[in-house]
């Protein structure tokens, strides 16, 4: 997954896009993010295009599993439900996926080698998880579950129940799709402004829908600076606009 997807936006869609972005929760702050250094972003077919988006896609990873450590944290009671908290503990511990040349930039879901990577790489640190839990508050019958001889097994587990962590990679190759057709196809298509809003519709859904337990919505405009950032981290210096300077 990963790759672009082209999909046609009517008049319709926009503006309901517009309504359901001004209905955004307060509780969200809308930051003053430059999407303008996005009509810089490489289009397909140049030597920029994957170095650029796998920057992109692993930075936006690597922030999820931050967020997700510390929702686990802040929730311990998820501890009292094992087989829930395992598919958390093994997204977290899961490698952010490096990209595979020329246009995959997540796991695929779809593809039994990619996930067997994400396994893999989930094994070599759920070991060290599980030894720092806090489990001394928890009947003994909840503690053995999180030993960290028991990494494999929990690794199994959620490879066999896969519903879970399914989830979770699929909203992380969604939200890709959605920055790969905001940068090519909505920004010359639209306009800017409009394939902003269209955008921020993708990530408020996408990361709604993440998990059952890990609601991850209000960290959407977090992800897009995130992406933006990285974005600007492979731009060409000349093709960055300089901010003004104040007088």
């Amino acid at each position: 997954m990963g790759e672009l997807i082209m999909m046609p936006t009517r008049n319709a869609e926009i503006a309901e896009v517009s309504k359901q972005s001004s209905e955004t929760p307060t509780h969200v702050a809308i930051s003053s993010i430059d999407f303008s250094v996005w009509k810089s972003a490489p289009k397909e077919r140049t030597p920029a295009y994957f170095p650029t988006y796998s920057t992109v896609s692993k930075a936006m990873q690597t922030a999820m599993r931050i967020w997700v450590r510390e929702w686990f944290a802040a929730n311990v009671e998820i501890l009292l439900r094992p087989h829930t908290a395992y598919a958390i503990l093994v997204y977290q511990c899961t490698h952010p996926f490096s990209g595979k040349p020329t246009n995959i930039f997540t796991y695929d879901i779809q593809q039994t080698e990619a996930l067997d990577r994400a396994f893999a790489s989930a094994a070599n640190k759920l070991g060290r998880e599980l030894k720092a839990l806090d489990t001394k508050r928890f009947p003994w019958f909840t503690r053995e579950h999180y030993f960290a001889y028991r990494s494999k097994e929990v690794v199994k587990y959620v490879a066999k129940n896969r519903r879970a962590i399914y989830k979770m990679l699929n909203v992380e190759t969604v939200l890709m799709d959605s920055i790969l057709k905001f940068a090519i196809i909505d920004i010359p298509r639209l306009g800017l402004d409009e394939a902003v809003v269209v955008l921020r519709r993708a990530f408020n859904t996408q990361l709604r829908r993440f998990s059952d337990e890990v609601d991850l919505s209000d960290r959407a405009e977090q992800l897009l600076q995130i992406a933006t950032d990285a974005l600007l981290s492979k731009l060409p210096q000349e093709n960055v606009m300089p901010l003004p300077i104040a007088a």
